[in-house]
This record gives structure tokens, sequence and C-alpha cells, in this order.
């Protein structure tokens, strides 16, 4: 998986009614009975309206309403019973909606190569804020669709009844709808613009905080942790300036929306007078009205809602499409197995890829830079055959780390590079298991079970056996509940030995072709590095290339290649 940054997608390629349409189909039976149970919740009122009329134009007759009264307590009753439904069908579509999207996005991150590999596009903290905030106002959108949909038809519905009745009064009711709608939809550009500046402003704030929690010592023991706040306060300036803005945008919209209600009940009022006067027009019928106009407010507001909330998604799809691969947006909406509904098998692991057995791997002409920098690597090239122990050395920022990175797809580069005299065109989807591991100075230990640390899903049939090799087996009688202790989050509750210990055992456990090694010597004492390079030895299964700086490693190695500058300074094989 490439760190690179994913750029922006372009507008031009956020297709928002295509995007919501892919999103609202995924469980597209919960879609379709969320559309069906809240066009028949606003749709009801009607019939209630109705009964409403032919109770007070039976109380003009002076006859009896006792069932138009139970009539209308038993559609109201009705009603409710189906909004309850319709939550219980729209939220369980909700959540599969939104699954899907974090899983999409998940996937792109972790997966190691291919054409569906992305990075991150800034911090990882800012990233949970796309997670969260952004799926929500992409779910928004199809959302919208649902309740906006069925308040067009109850007014359509309104609307065709009353011009029954008096048209000029039905006509009347359209005015204030169709102003609303041309005000939201001049306001969505601005919308957007906020939306858009309030998203990036809250960005800076959660990644300024992770990084802060992340290097809360260093505050610390500085002595500055006046720094941190004063920093913190800038960016949430900045952020109280956007979120005010997008807040008075979004609540003017509203606002404007819900006063139509009023307006619609007092301009309909005003029209019915005069034929109310000249007797052309019954007190149901006014009462009839009212109901309706009243129940009629809600149209302008699920029309701005709909027009809001495609703006809104409109910003949010293209944050999400930063963290899927360069120019595919899509994959965020591709229809995949998520585990959500009872009916929904658990999800499993995608098998290893095929092993094709090491022989020779040939780097030629390896370059990675960082950015518009000349830092990183230049040139390099070397040969590696079957069962031999490579060790790369140099001073610090000589370019050892970068040149593995690079070699194993890790980060960007221009080389030629071939396994067995085949070229290797993706790197990344390449150098997994069980054709390569790779371990890096600091392990990536999660709040799991040390066996579940370094499995990761895979079968603990070799659990035991590098548990002997890494020399964890003696620690395992000092653990509570032995392989099955949790050790903490990011292996808060292990050494730093013992973590450094595990992650080898994790790169080890599928007996991989070439082993790639950051320096050990970080965590590790030297008697414990001599102990697990002796195992390592013994076992004999793997080509290794390794980053170090001990001398008993460098004299154990087949092959010295020494950095200087990003270059190969000399190759010393034995």
């Amino acid at each position: 998986m490439s760190i690179n940054k994913t750029p922006l997608p372009p507008r031009s390629t956020i297709k928002p009614e295509s995007f919501g349409w892919r999103t609202g189909v995924f469980r597209s039976r919960l879609w379709l009975g969320s559309w069906v149970g809240w066009a028949l919740f606003s749709l009801i009122p009607l019939l209630s309206g109705w009964f409403l009329k032919l109770v007070f134009d039976a109380l003009e007759t002076n006859e009896s309403v006792t069932w138009l009264l139970v009539g209308i307590g038993v559609t109201e009753s009705f009603r409710w019973l189906v909004f309850a439904l319709a939550v219980w069908v729209v939220v369980r579509w909700w959540v599969s909606a939104t699954t899907l999207l974090r899983t999409n996005m998940l996937r792109a991150q972790t997966v190691s190569g291919g054409p569906h590999a992305a990075g991150l596009p800034s911090s990882p903290s800012e990233a949970i804020s796309r997670f969260q905030q952004d799926v929500r106002d992409g779910v928004v959108w199809p959302d919208a669709w649902v309740d906006g949909t069925a308040a067009i038809a109850y007014g359509v519905g309104a609307l065709a009844i009353m011009a029954t009745i008096d048209r000029g009064a039905a006509l009347v009711v359209l005015l204030p709808l169709a102003l609303v709608t041309i005000i939201v939809r001049k306001m969505t550009p601005a919308l957007y613009d906020a939306r858009a500046a309030d998203r990036e402003a809250t960005s800076e704030v959660t990644s300024f905080l992770g990084e802060a929690f992340s290097g809360m010592l260093a505050f610390r023991l500085a002595g500055r942790e006046e720094a941190a706040i004063t920093r913190l306060e800038r960016h949430t300036a900045v952020r109280r300036k956007t979120a005010v803005r997008d807040t008075v945008l979004a609540q003017m919209i509203a606002g404007i929306a819900s006063t139509t209600t009023d307006i619609t009940i007092g301009l309909t009022l005003l029209v019915l007078v005069p034929p109310a006067r000249d007797g052309t027009l019954t007190v149901g019928d006014v009462a009839l009205f009212v109901a309706y106009a009243y129940e009629l407010g809600d149209v302008p507001r699920f029309t701005a809602r709909l027009i809001s909330a495609r703006e809104q998604a409109v910003v949010s799809y293209g944050r999400m499409g930063e963290m899927v691969a360069p120019d595919r947006i899509d994959d965020l909406f591709e229809h995949i197995e998520v585990t959500i509904e009872p009916r929904d098998e658990m999800r499993v692991r995608e098998p290893d890829p095929h092993r094709v057995p090491l022989e020779q791997l040939r780097v030629e002409a390896l370059t990675s830079t960082y950015g518009a920098t000349e830092a990183g690597v230049h040139d390099v090239s070397f040969e590696v055959a079957a069962g031999t122990f490579t060790v790369i050395t140099g001073g610090v920022g000589s370019g050892k780390t970068t040149l593995l990175r690079a070699l194993i797809g890790l980060e960007p580069s221009s080389a030629s590079i071939s396994w067995n005299g085949e070229s290797v065109e993706d790197l990344g989807a390449w150098f997994v298991p069980p054709n390569s591991a790779h371990l890096p100075q600091l392990p990536r230990l999660f709040s799991e079970s040390l066996a579940e640390n370094i499995a990761l899903g895979r079968s603990k049939e070799r659990l035991d056996v590098v548990l002997e090799q890494t020399t964890l087996t003696q620690d395992l009688a000092e653990m509570p509940n032995g392989r099955a202790t949790t050790v903490g989050s990011r292996g808060l509750r292990l050494s730093g030995g013992q973590a450094q210990r595990v992650a080898t055992a994790r790169s080890l456990l599928t007996q991989p072709e070439l082993l790639v090694v950051d320096d050990l010597s970080s965590a590790l004492d030297v008697s414990t590095e001599r102990q697990l390079w002796n195992h390592l030895s013994a076992e004999g299964s793997s080509t290794v290339i390794a980053v170090s700086h001990r001398q008993f490693v460098i004299d154990k190695a087949d092959q010295v290649i020494t950095m200087e500058n990003g270059r190969i300074k000399s190759i010393d094989r034995r």
C-alpha cells in the first residue's frame, strides 16, 4: 500500500445522482421498503384530511359523526404503525449503506498493491472524520430522496384534491413552494463552498489533535504545553468561523422552508374568505384546505433538504474519493460482501497469492525520492540469490529504509525488478506473504491477543514454531493468559523487545520466500537479537535482506551493501 496522497477527484468526476443511486440500491429491498413506508406515511394524511372535511360537513347538517371520528382514529393509528415499521427498515438500510462506504475506504487503505490500493490523504486521525462525517453526508443524500419524494407525492395529491374544490386557492399554495425552491437553489453554491471550507478546517483540527496526542511526551519534556494549546487555538479559530458560516447557511435554508408553512396557511385562508362568504365553500372545505396546507409545509422543507443534501454530498464524495485509488472514485460504491443482516455470512479473508519459490531477485536502477526534493535513493542495482543473507548498512540518512520500502512497493519508485527473471510490475501486490514479508523498525500491534496479532486472520498451524523461533515461548509463561493475553493498543502491555519479536513472528508465520527486515537492533538487546538470527539461520527457509549496523549480523552476511547519500557506495560479496 502506497503512502502517497491520493489527489482530490475533480468535481466533474463526482456524479451525485449516480453515486446516490448506487448507495441506495446496495440493499435494494430495504431501500424499496423505506420508499414504500415513508410514501405511505406521508399519503395517509390525505385520507385523514378528507375525513375531517366530512366531519365538519356532517356537523353543519347535524348528522352523526361517530363513525367518521372512529375512521380518523383508525387512520392515524395505522399511520403511526407505518411510521414505526418505516423507521425500523430505514435504520437497517442506513447501517448497510454507511458500512458499504466505510468498508470500501478501509479496503483501499489496507490492500497491498493492485488497482484498488490507495494512500492516506493526510493524517490517520483526520481520516476518521471522513469515515464519520463524510460517510454520513454521503448517505443523507439518497436518504433525502425517500423523504423528498414522499413529501412531493403528498403535495401532488393534496393539490389535486384541493383543485377540485377551489383552483384559485390551490394555485396560491404553489407560490410559496416555488419561491422557496428558487431561493434555496440560488444559495446552494455558497452552501457548497461553506461545507468544503468547514470540512477542511475540521481536518486541520483533527490532524493536529492526533499529532499532539501521539507526541504528548515531547511537549511535557520540553515544558512547552502552551505551544500545543496556542496552535490548537489557531486551528479552532478558523474552524469556528467556517462552522458558523456553514451552520448559518444551513439553518437559513431550513428556516426559510419552515416559515412557508405559516405563509401557506395564511394565504390559503385569505383566498378562501370570499367563496366562504358567498357560500360556495363549506366549513368542511375550509377545514380540508387548512389541514392540507399544514402538511404541505413539509414539501418546501424536504425540497430544501434535497437541494442542500446534494451539495453537501458532492463535498463528501470528493473527500471520500481521496481515500480510494486515484481516478477510481467508483470504488467507493462497489457492491461487496458485508456482514449486517442475520442472513449474511461472515466475511472470509481473501487467500494469500500463489507462492512462487525465489531463485534470484534482481534490482536495477531503483530510484525513489520524496516530492520535489532529491532525498531518497538513486540508481540502486543489486542481485540476491535464493537462501542468501544480504545486509544493507550505512550512516543515518543514507537511504537504507527508503530502499527497503521502495523495493516492496511501500514507496513510489522507478526501477526494473525481476523475480526469477520475470519482471514484477506491481511491487505492492507481489511482495506480500507468502512471497515476501516485511518487518519494519516500529512494529504495528493491535489490542487483540498475542496469537491474533501474529496470525492476523491466517491459520495458526505454525504458531508454536514461530513462537520458538522468536524466543517468545519463555515470555508466555509470565503472561496471565499465555498466547491469549491481550497486548493492548499498539502493544502497550509488552516491552519494546517483546513487541518487536511478536512482529517478527508474524512475518515468519507464512515462511516467506523473501524476508525484508528493517533494523532489529532498534528494539532488541544484543543477546536477544543474536538468538533470533541464530534461529532464523538454523531454519534456513527464507532469503533475507536486512538493514543492520551490528557487526555480528554483518559477519553472518553473504553480501553487504553499504549506502551513502542515497546511492550504493560498495557491495561486498562473500
